[in-house]
C-alpha cells in the first residue's frame, strides 16, 4: 500500500481539540488554491482502484476540508508521490518505476504516462517541476535532473555542478520558457547553461545565483554577525507571477529541541535526535533582477502572495481569490506545520494550531486547476 497516497492520515489533535473538516464536492475544477494535508483510504472500486477521501486545507476560508470519494486508478494508487507541480502530482510505480502525472483536483485532466525513470540505490528526489505543456524536470540529490515529456520514449539526462547544486531545487519559468537550478553556493563562478546542445531539448536548463548572505544581513537587525544564521536552514526558492515578475524568497527555518532549546543545523550533536521540532523563523523576498540574477529586498509585493511548500512554489493575485491576504507568504513545510508570513510586519502566524502538531507526510500546495 502506498505510503503517500494510500495514507491514513492522522490529523492533528491540540490540548485535546479537534480539528473538524467540512465536506466539500468539486464539480469540474477547484477554484482555489489548497494545502494537500493527506489522504484516507474508504473503499475499493469496481475498475480495481481505491476510493479515498483527500484531506485539504483552504486558506481563503482558513479551515480544513474534505474532498470525498475520488477514486484513484490501481496505476495511480499502486504509486509513491515524488513532488507536485502547476496542480499535478507526479507519482512513481513501485514495480515498474514508470512515472505518471495525475490532477485530482481536475477530473478533465487526464493521467499522463512517462517511460519509467532510473536513479541511483541512495539517490533520492529532491523536488519535480513541469512545464506548460506537461514536460517533467525531476531534480535528484546531487548532480543530476531527467526530463521527459508526453511522446518521448526514454527520459534525458542532464549533469550539473556539483556540489554548487547538490540539494538545489528545479523550477520551470513561464516567462523564459527554461527551467532554473538553485545554486547551493554563493562562491560558485562556473557555467549556468547546463543542456548540451546535442540532447535536442527544447526546455533548457539553466542556474541562477545564490544570494551571498551579507546582502541581507542588514535587513535583519536581530542577528548581530554573520555566525548566528548557522542556526537556520536556509531554503532558496524562485518564484514567479503570471505577469512575469519574479521572486527569490528566503525562508529560514530554525529547530528546537523538546526543552525549547535551539538545536543549529550546523550541529552534529543533534543529528540522530528524533524529538526536534522546526518552526518558521523568518521570511525574505527579493525581487529578482533578470540581468543580475539577484536583486533588492521588499517587504511589499503589492497584492500578491506567495505559496512556499514541499513542492514547486507559486504566485496568485489575493484579487483573484477573496479571503487570501495580499503582501504574504503562505508556507507549509514538514515537521513544522503551515501559516502565513505578513511581509509588511514580518509577523508569521501558524494555522489550525499545525506548529504543535503538524500532520504527518509532505504538504503540498495545489494551485487553482481554473488556472491549469
Amino acid at each position: 500500500m502506498s505510503q503517500i497516497l494510500c495514507r491514513i492520515s492522522k490529523f492533528s489533535t491540540s490540548r485535546n481539540r479537534i480539528l473538524c473538516f467540512r465536506r466539500s464536492e468539486f464539480s469540474t475544477a477547484a477554484t482555489t488554491p489548497y494545502l494537500l494535508l493527506g489522504s484516507d483510504l474508504v473503499g475499493k472500486s469496481p475498475c480495481g482502484g481505491k476510493v479515498v477521501n483527500f484531506n485539504l486545507y483552504d486558506p481563503r476560508k482558513q479551515e480544513q476540508v474534505k474532498i470525498e470519494n475520488k477514486i484513484l486508478p490501481k496505476e495511480v494508487y499502486k504509486s509513491h508521490r515524488i513532488g507536485s507541480s502547476r496542480g499535478w502530482l507526479a507519482l512513481v510505480n513501485k514495480k515498474d518505476s514508470t512515472v505518471r502525472l495525475a490532477n485530482i483536483l481536475n477530473p478533465s485532466k487526464k493521467i499522463i504516462s512517462l517511460p519509467p525513470i532510473t536513479r541511483d540505490k541512495y539517490e533520492y528526489v529532491v523536488n519535480v517541476s513541469v512545464s506548460s505543456d506537461c514536460v517533467v524536470a525531476v531534480k535528484f540529490y546531487g548532480s543530476r535532473v531527467s526530463i521527459c515529456g508526453p511522446g518521448d520514449s526514454a527520459w534525458t539526462r542532464i549533469d550539473v555542478p556539483c556540489p554548487s547544486f547538490l540539494s538545489s531545487t528545479v523550477m520551470y519559468s513561464e516567462r523564459d520558457r527554461r527551467l532554473y537550478l538553485n545554486n547551493c553556493n554563493p562562491d560558485y563562478t562556473g557555467p549556468t547553461e547546463f543542456t548540451p546542445k546535442s540532447s535536442g531539448l527544447n526546455t533548457p536548463v539553466c542556474g541562477y545565483k545564490r544570494f551571498i548572505f551579507s546582502n541581507f544581513l542588514e535587513e535583519m537587525p536581530e542577528l548581530e554577525n554573520e555566525m548566528r544564521l548557522s542556526r537556520f536552514k536556509i531554503q532558496q526558492q524562485l518564484v514567479e507571477s503570471s505577469s512575469g515578475q519574479s521572486f527569490i524568497v528566503l525562508w529560514f527555518v530554525e529547530r528546537f529541541t523538546d526543552k525549547g532549546e535551539v538545536a543549529p543545523w550546523g550541529d552534529t550533536r543533534y543529528n540522530n535526535s528524533k524529538d526536534l521540532r522546526r518552526k518558521t523563523q523568518k521570511i525574505m523576498v527579493f525581487r529578482q533582477d533578470e540581468e543580475q540574477g539577484t536583486g533588492p529586498y521588499t517587504d511589499d509585493i503589492g497584492d500578491l502572495c506567495i505559496f512556499l511548500g514541499e513542492n514547486e512554489s507559486f504566485c496568485l493575485s489575493a484579487k483573484d481569490f477573496p479571503g487570501l491576504s495580499p503582501n504574504s507568504v503562505y508556507f507549509a513545510g514538514l515537521g513544522s506545520g503551515f501559516g502565513i508570513c505578513d511581509l509588511a510586519s514580518g509577523t508569521i502566524r501558524y494555522l489550525s494550531d499545525s506548529d504543535s502538531s503538524p500532520p504527518p507526510g509532505s504538504m503540498f500546495w495545489l494551485p487553482p486547476t481554473i488556472s491549469q
